[in-house]
């Protein structure tokens, strides 16, 4: 029997309106007959506030209800920073240039995911499907993928659209040799900046990572939106195209998708 790890990580903004679709295009899709767990990482805080995205409100306690069944932690971002050495990360370089407030998000985001994955380590899981719970899914996520799981140890499927000259780092389903890598590549900030010689990016760092542990990178169709804490829809281009960067990632592009396709036909 298959071992799934579902892994929630973050802030969930507006669950009444995504979790029925991650219900729906997530979870209903995971095999029968495979054994799954749902796990989570949430930060417990009353008060959304980004700069960047011009978001700001409260966050109702009703938010956090649908992870109550499930295996998790609920922690507040006290001692997150000093974790993960933020003065240090801030002297990389203020990639988004808006005084670190994205940067300190990502390494709260980062952090949830290692809590998180760290927490799964023990279910010995044979796939592992990172969600945020604060997105949408318009469309279904493929059952092709749990099939031949021996197969598929070292494949990674990632959204394909919003590469922003990396990986999309939205969601994804990892075999069971590179979830760790997926989950834990907070610990690899240092190198990537040292390897590539850039500020710390977060689809780049997911390239990064996964490309070290020797990851096999696969595409998926499925699309999904973040919804705002004020119940909008973000604007998202879903076009593999955008955002791909240098002739180097649209090689990798490439390659990622005929492997896809490769994928499929096994599974068929």
């Amino acid at each position: 029997m298959l071992n799934i790890a579902v892994a929630f990580f973050g802030i969930p903004r507006n669950s009444q309106i995504c979790f029925p679709s991650i219900q729906e295009n997530v979870l209903a899709l995971l095999p029968s007959d495979s054994n799954v767990k749902c796990f989570y990482h949430l930060y417990k805080i009353d008060e959304v506030q980004n700069s960047r995205s011009g978001e700001q409100g409260e966050l109702k306690a009703d938010n956090y209800e649908p992870f109550e069944t499930m295996t998790g932690l609920l922690t507040s971002t006290e001692g997150v920073l000093e974790r993960w050495n933020f003065e240090q990360v801030k002297a990389l370089g203020d990639t988004w240039a808006d005084d670190y407030a994205s940067l300190r998000n990502l390494i709260y985001q980062l952090n949830s995911l290692h809590t998180v994955t760290t927490m799964m380590e023990s279910f010995n899981p044979d796939f592992v499907v990172y969600v945020r719970p604060d997105i949408f899914f318009h469309t279904p996520l493929p059952a092709y993928v749990f099939k031949h799981a021996e197969a598929r140890r070292r494949n990674t499927y990632i959204p394909d659209w919003q590469w922003w000259g990396g990986l999309n780092d939205r969601f994804a389903i990892c075999g069971r040799d590179t979830y760790v890598a997926y989950g834990k590549r907070i610990e690899r900030i240092f190198e990537f900046s040292k390897v590539t010689g850039r500020k710390l990016h977060s689809e780049r760092l997911l390239k990064f990572a996964l490309q070290q542990a020797g990851a096999k990178i696969c595409t998926l169709d499925t699309k999904a939106s973040r919804v705002r804490i004020n119940g909008a829809f973000a604007e998202e281009s879903f076009s593999p195209k955008r955002g791909m960067g240098k002739r180097e990632n649209r090689y990798f592009h490439f390659f990622a998708r005929l492997r896809t396709l490769m994928d499929k036909q096994r599974a068929g």
